[in-house]
């Protein structure tokens, strides 16, 4: 495996190219467009992107997907400009062309950003970072089925399947390529070493909250019960809900947050309502949410919880009250400890 330096100037070969050859100012057509002589140069660079065999040498930028999806981002990330027709490199430019990390981290911001392309690229990351190397059909049903519970659509209103769902994929991907975030070959897309280091880097939970002095936090055991051996310990403040504990639960087994979920707080599964809290978005008529502080449930050292995540896969995991401690400096939930390796959320999908 190539080090963390060898790596990234791998993943930014392309940026970095376009960024040295724009420092003498890179050749544009009348409609702005890379000249043709700067395409077939990318395609001799990077034979993956085009088939040589199959039909000669490119005419024009619009052949090659990677390299138009990457000038284009350029231009909206103000490393190059235009001026009349030639592409310059920007004082930005050249400042991050010197720091390879500094740029390759800005690549991956950018294409993490808002709206449909922004969510559709955080889902391809997760499920390769979670799963490794998959099919591109595996990966565009996983990506598909998790966009559709977000809620994402086609301007008619309907689920994205079939090709529409590659088509609107398919910039996301090209852009991913282009930045060396991921590798697509055989058939197969995979993360990068660049890739997997940076989806590795995870955010806090959007929800986290930083303790303050005077905190105090409940240290649950989370045993997983259909796997043995695979646990974790969990710490979450007695000011958060109980919708944190659901959080920290995620976080340590690895699971996307695309089910409901509930809590028994008498130890059972599927018990009565009068001992159910619920998903908060989502709940059963009659049947109270998680939407309520630790604080507020009285959970006494030793009390036992139920919990189970996605009514359809029933992952069941048995909560144990461990400890009432003086909360640690920074963002709760926090997974204090994992035990075991847990398995894929959806490794029946990927056989």
């Amino acid at each position: 495996m190539p080090d963390r330096r060898t790596a990234i100037d791998e993943a930014t070969a392309l940026v970095r190219w376009l960024l040295e050859a724009g420092l003498e100012g890179l050749g544009l057509t009348k409609t702005h467009a890379l000249r043709r002589a700067v395409v077939r140069e990318a395609a001799e660079r990077w034979p993956q992107w085009w088939r040589h065999e199959l039909f000669g040498p490119p005419h024009r930028e619009g052949d090659l997907p990677v390299l138009a999806e990457v000038h284009g981002a350029l231009l909206r990330l103000r490393l190059v400009r235009r001026r009349r027709e030639t592409l310059v490199t920007t004082a930005r430019g050249r400042e991050l062309l010197a720091d390879p990390e500094a740029l390759v981290k800005l690549l991956h911001d950018d294409i993490g950003g808002d709206g449909f392309e922004g969510d559709a690229w955080l889902l391809i990351e997760e499920v390769l970072h979670e799963h490794g190397p998959l099919a591109s059909d595996r990966l565009t049903q996983n990506v598909g089925r998790l966009l559709a519970v977000e809620g994402w659509r086609d301007g008619d209103g309907a689920r994205l399947e079939g090709w529409a769902l590659v088509g609107a994929l398919q910039p996301v991907l090209c852009r991913a390529e282009g930045y060396g975030l991921v590798r697509r070959h055989g058939g197969r897309v995979e993360l990068t070493t660049a890739g997997q280091g940076l989806a590795a880097v995870q955010p806090p939970a959007p929800d986290a909250i930083t303790a303050a002095a005077g905190d105090a936090a409940l240290v649950f055991d989370a045993e997983l019960l259909d796997v043995r051996g695979v646990g974790a310990r969990l710490a979450v403040l007695e000011r958060q809900p109980l919708t944190a504990v659901h959080d920290a639960i995620q976080q340590a087994f690895g699971w996307f947050d695309d089910h409901l979920y509930s809590f028994w707080l008498d130890g059972s599964f599927f018990g009565s309502d009068e001992v159910e809290l619920t998903t908060p978005d989502a709940p059963d008529e009659g049947v109270a949410t998680a939407d309520v502080p630790l604080a507020e449930l009285d959970l006494q050292l030793g009390r036992r919880i139920g919990y189970v995540f996605d009514f359809g896969g029933e992952w069941r995991v048995r909560l144990t009250v461990r400890e009432r401690v003086a909360a640690e400096p920074g963002d709760h939930p926090r997974v204090l400890e994992l035990r075991g390796t847990p398995p894929p959320q959806y490794a029946a999908l990927d056989d």
